[in-house]
């Protein structure tokens, strides 16, 4: 590729290693460590594409976007930052800049958007009046963490504020979907319209059809759900995938009805509103076993999201633990602080619940310790308590288990026609349940029918027997990955 680049970064070693990098791959390259020089370059007419830190030692380079899109509207600006929150996400976005990457990136991706810059940069132009709609975030930020994986997620959510698309916020319970839905109606133009949140797994069908159907006094817009007469701006369900099929059914309507008045249109302002979904399952695996409709999985989901698992994202946890504290401090408890030897025992922790679960712990730490700091061993002791309910979290994935095979045989009668299975269905699904269930338990255990035995809470020579009766190949030494 060839193009004439502006790097503007305060650290020696990034500039020289990019400019080295776009050098090879055939660009010319001026690199700078301030602002004025940059913005001297660019006033002059050079560069055309910028790549620029956020803070450097003569100022903000965000705020200085406004300026460069007044004298340079169709310069492309690559944002790299290491100050990696949502916050800056949504300014890098809301002021139009071509791309934001936190740090550290991948050096092929700043190339390839480099490359993608110049190839587009005729069509770019500026996405927004920067200076009529000036970034006013609040401190308190919804969303906490610097870790890769909530990197990509800011990085979505920036560029998804401000669509009319319908979106599908995929994860587990207390990963934060309803904060990502918030987020994304919070900083987008519909913030000062209503955010309306169903919650699908606790409404019944005649309230959810009395919302979305009822007569002007009932209706999701009356003044009486919306006594300050906004316009909704946000439809947040909830929980989708709890849903039944008759409110699934209740669902499209309503939707089919919008896009109808939209395509004729006859849609009101009123109407003008978009749809988030929330699902703590892959929505797509329920569309696949039959227990949500196809044509809902694809109007809802237009885009997804997917958030990452707590486990997934373990660095965070110090910050997490940080803005728990100052939470529960604005509400009412006393200043606490944790010890470095306390945050080693919580990240060491497997959160089943996410960062819910971690809040609440949190919340019970600053409760029950009595000095400043939160010793360590008040928090051993507590997760200790916690630890306790694993097994009763065992018996929840076995809950989970049920559902998937309740789903499994209704999907199995479906594909029947409305013909009658053969005779002995009973020990039929017994024996696909029994086989897997003993040979994983078996490979477990590498082949010790002792040890297998004893975990599946049953006698030693039955196993045998089963292990007879279903053919089952036992080999020892071999543990199951």
């Amino acid at each position: 590729m060839e193009g004439n680049i502006i790097i503007a970064d305060d650290d020696r070693s990034l500039r020289t290693v990019l400019a080295q990098a776009l050098t090879r791959a055939g660009c010319k390259v001026k690199a700078t460590g301030t602002l004025s020089t940059m913005w001297r370059w660019i006033e002059s007419g050079e560069g055309e594409v910028l790549i620029t830190d956020v803070m450097m030692p003569d100022g903000d380079s965000i705020e200085m976007i406004p300026k460069i899109k007044e004298k340079r509207p169709d310069l492309p600006i690559i944002v790299m930052s290491a100050r990696n929150n949502i916050k800056t996400a949504m300014r890098a976005n809301e002021f139009g800049v071509y791309q934001y990457l936190p740090k550290p990136f991948d050096l092929r991706e700043l190339i390839s958007n480099v490359n993608r810059a110049i190839k587009e940069k005729s069509n770019i132009y500026s996405a927004v009046n920067v200076k009529s709609r000036p970034m006013h975030l609040e401190e308190n930020l919804p969303l906490v963490g610097s870790s890769s994986v909530m990197q990509t997620v800011y990085r979505q959510l920036s560029k998804l504020t401000n669509t009319g698309f319908n979106i599908l916020i995929e994860g587990r319970s207390g990963t934060g979907k309803s904060l990502v839905a918030k987020v994304l109606h919070d900083f987008s133009e519909r913030k000062n319209d209503l955010f309306l949140e169903i919650n699908l797994s606790t409404a019944n069908i005649d309230s959810i059809r009395n919302l979305l159907f009822g007569s002007k006094s009932d209706s999701f817009m009356d003044i009486k759900i919306n006594p300050e007469k906004k316009e909704i701006g946000t439809l947040f369900l909830d929980e989708v995938s709890d849903t039944s099929l008759p409110v699934q059914n209740i669902i499209l309507e309503f939707i089919k009805e919008k896009e109808l008045r939209e395509s004729s249109g006859k849609a009101s302002i009123a109407e003008n509103f978009r749809i988030i979904s929330s699902s703590k399952v892959h929505l797509k695996e329920s569309v696949e076993n039959g227990s949500f409709r196809e044509d809902l999985y694809f109007r809802l989901n237009e885009f997804s999201v997917n958030l990452p698992l707590l486990e997934e994202r373990v660095e965070d946890i110090p910050e997490l633990c940080a803005h728990f504290l100052k939470h529960f401090l604005k509400e009412g408890f006393e200043e606490k602080t944790l010890s470095q030897a306390s945050i080693d025992l919580i990240k060491k922790r497997k959160w089943v619940g996410n960062v819910r679960e971690l809040k609440n712990f949190i919340g019970r730490l600053v409760a029950i310790s009595t000095g400043d700091e939160v010793d360590h061993k008040i928090t051993k002791n507590e997760l200790s308590e916690i630890a306790k309910n694993d097994v009763q979290e065992s018996y929840s994935d076995s809950s989970e288990i049920s559902k998937s095979l309740e789903k499994h045989i209704s999907k199995y009668f479906q594909s029947l026609g409305g013909n009658p299975p053969a005779p002995g269905l009973y020990q039929i699904i017994l024996k696909e349940v029994e086989v897997p269930l003993i040979t994983s338990t078996l490979s477990h255990c590498q082949g010790n029918q002792i040890k297998a035995a004893k975990l599946l809470g049953i006698n030693r020579n039955t196993l045998r027997k089963k292990i007879k009766d279903f053919d089952i190949l036992v080999t020892r030494g071999k543990k199951m990955m």
